[in-house]
């Protein structure tokens, strides 16, 4: 922690040299620095001290998670007052603040009540620190993407004809907390038949048949740190609708393109064009809408982004952890998706979902 507070003030230091303090609202970035796993509570960083802000519900925990940051409990006042309160007593004319963090109202209200400081945005300053993993962060989301190999496997088999993609997705869910997750990374997609041409959409009371494709998209959080992965299968029994097989091997060679294409000093745009242009050779190029994938770690959907929108200028980092999930989605037929989890190593791309790729 404390080392990534030094690449912290480093970073300000370079890239917010008029701040004299950063306020951090957001809970994974909070989480990163100070180990806090509350969900109440900001930090206040400056060149010489580093306080965490939080109330009686949650002191005892931060004494126990951030024994090496100040503690302040703010109690019956509003949290803007002990913001105003810490820049009066260090001289804080410019404070930085997480942008992506802090909604209108908050910054309405600081402006208000913060007279005479400039209020600086800072709205990428720890999404930079967090795409590369450190050997303890790698380590927990490997755990967490074995846990959700092996839960996925076990589950499997109840993907058949008369089960309803809500229980289904409860089970999916149940299995993966009985199985050491702290929680999902997100509410589980199952997606049958036509509705797999939602790419996100929410499990129903739809019920399988034999032959329906089915779109799985599922993700673990073990120790803070979360997996993804998607596979598209086949509900036994019967035959799958005209053109799924031909469809799910097209997405097969697409994502096989993209981690060919994942390795230190690639950039975003280049991953997604890689699998792109499979799905675009074979005709489908309107039916892939979304980015190639994004980083993984804290949050399931962080930095660096794989996309045709990304900025061209950033770099895949040797350490970074990112999905490769190319798709197809043909509306009223069906949606084929697949998701790898992969380290981004010194020699490419190192996969970390096991569970097997196949129809």
């Amino acid at each position: 922690m404390s080392e990534r507070l030094r690449a912290l003030r480093a970073l300000i230091a370079r890239r917010l040299p008029q701040a004299a303090a950063l306020v951090i609202a957001g809970d994974a970035n909070r989480r990163y620095l100070s180990g806090f796993r509350g969900d109440a509570g900001l930090l206040w960083v400056t060149p010489t001290d580093a306080a965490l802000v939080t109330d009686s519900r949650f002191w005892e925990q931060a004494e126990l998670e951030a024994p090496d940051w100040h503690l302040v409990r703010v109690e019956k006042r509003a949290t803007v007052e002990f913001i105003a309160d810490l820049c009066a007593a260090a001289g804080v004319t410019a404070l930085a603040f997480e942008s992506g963090e802090t909604t209108y109202a908050t910054y309405r209200a600081w402006r208000r009540r913060l007279k005479g400081i400039r209020l600086l945005p800072a709205p990428d300053l720890l999404a930079e620190l967090r795409l590369v993993k450190d050997p303890g962060e790698l380590a927990a989301i490997r755990r967490a993407a074995a846990l959700t190999d092996l839960v996925f496997v076990q589950w499997l088999p109840s993907v058949r004809a008369g089960a309803s993609e809500v229980d289904l997705a409860i089970n999916l869910e149940y299995a993966l907390r009985r199985a050491g997750a702290a929680a999902v990374s997100f509410p589980p997609i199952v997606a049958s038949g036509a509705r797999g041409a939602m790419a996100h959409a929410i499990p129903g009371r739809a019920v399988l048949a034999a032959g329906d494709v089915v779109v799985v998209d599922v993700g673990a959080v073990v120790d803070g740190y979360c997996s993804d992965m998607t596979r598209t299968v086949l509900v036994p029994g019967g035959q799958p609708p005209a053109g799924a097989q031909e469809v799910w091997g097209v997405v097969r060679q697409a994502l096989d393109a993209g981690l060919a294409a994942v390795r230190p000093g690639a950039t975003g745009v280049a991953v997604d064009a890689a699998a792109r242009a499979v799905i675009e050779a074979a005709g489908y190029g309107e039916r892939f809408g979304h980015g190639t994938g994004h980083g993984v770690g804290l949050a399931v959907h962080e930095g660096p982004r794989l996309s045709p929108l990304a900025d061209p200028r950033v770099c895949l980092p040797a350490g970074a952890v990112v999905t490769v999930e190319p798709g197809i989605y043909l509306p009223g037929r069906f949606g084929v998706r697949l998701e790898q989890l992969v380290h981004v190593g010194g020699g490419g791309a190192e996969i970390l979902s096991g569970a097997p790729v196949q129809l």
